[in-house]
């Protein structure tokens, strides 16, 4: 497991983070989520190891061993990052993209085994077809894709055996996509992590996606654990409202078996029937 124990931030004398429990677990998808400013990307930068500066407290173990006590090169074979937004100085290849999966064993490998590590996850996510094209000019439901699809292939080149678990840390990767492109992107993430075992730890604006694909929530809230645990049982009518700040009803979903939840105008609480809990 992936865990963060009592994990803080304070920047400028201010609380960024305080008391922060979070746990990912392979093979389940864990889900941050918050209002704006929440701290929900901090705390997914420090569960990667990415925020060293002084100001932060408690600490992050990846199965039982403490994060910086892992040498980088073996760090990038158990954890990767799809940030919210990647911007490339040179309009480099969709191949070359996913190419810089192979980065820390770049010289160990051949030019023929990048290549066809490159073709096998451009195959795994149905991008084939865009490997020659310039990574700026595709759509930003494409990007994600090859952006994920570098990611795999950092962390299957860095732990060829599977010895070790694995981590996906993905922040706030529906961002700036189209309905379709959401839901696309998040099942498929969720159906890696069942079939690859990998742990997956994700920031989430959509209650609706959360209730569909989430093992595991965590509410925050000013940089505060409002709720954490299973989606069955921390996604409640009362969590959401102290969360963000809004009504809402729950229903069962009239496809899935989760719930569906609808939000209501702000500044209106407890209007709403109480058709769960």
């Amino acid at each position: 497991m992936m865990r963060a124990e009592k994990v803080g931030l304070k920047l400028n004398g201010r609380n960024i983070l305080r008391d922060i429990d979070c746990t990912v677990t392979p093979g389940r998808v864990t889900v941050v989520m918050g209002k704006n400013g929440a701290g929900k990307s901090t705390l997914l930068q420090i569960m990667a190891g990415q925020v060293t500066q002084g100001g932060a407290a408690g600490a992050v173990s990846v199965d039982g061993k403490a994060m910086q006590d892992i040498p980088s090169a073996e760090l990038a074979g158990r954890r990767a990052v799809l940030a919210q937004s990647v911007q490339l100085g040179f309009p480099l290849p969709v191949a070359e993209v996913v190419e810089l999966g192979c980065y820390a064993r770049y010289h160990q490998m051949t030019a023929r085994q990048r290549k066809s590590a490159v073709a096998q996850y451009l195959e795994l996510l149905d991008i084939t077809r865009l490997k020659n094209r310039s990574f700026p000019t595709l759509s930003g439901g494409e990007q994600k894709r090859v952006l994920l699809a570098k990611c795999l292939l950092q962390l299957d080149v860095e732990n060829p055996d599977h010895k070790n678990n694995r981590y996906l840390l993905l922040d706030e990767p529906t961002a700036a996509l189209d309905l379709e492109q959401q839901y696309r992107f998040v099942d498929l993430a969720t159906r890696l992590a069942r079939e690859r075992g990998l742990g997956v730890l994700a920031v989430l604006h959509d209650l609706n996606l959360a209730a569909r694909f989430a093992d595991d929530l965590l509410f925050l809230r000013n940089g505060e654990t409002v709720a954490a645990g299973p989606t069955t049982k921390v996604l409640t009518k009362t969590i959401i409202q102290e969360t963000f700040n809004v009504d809402c009803l729950i229903q069962p979903h009239p496809c899935f078996n989760c719930p569906l939840i609808t939000t209501l105008p702000y500044g209106k609480p407890n209007i709403a029937p109480a058709l769960a809990p």
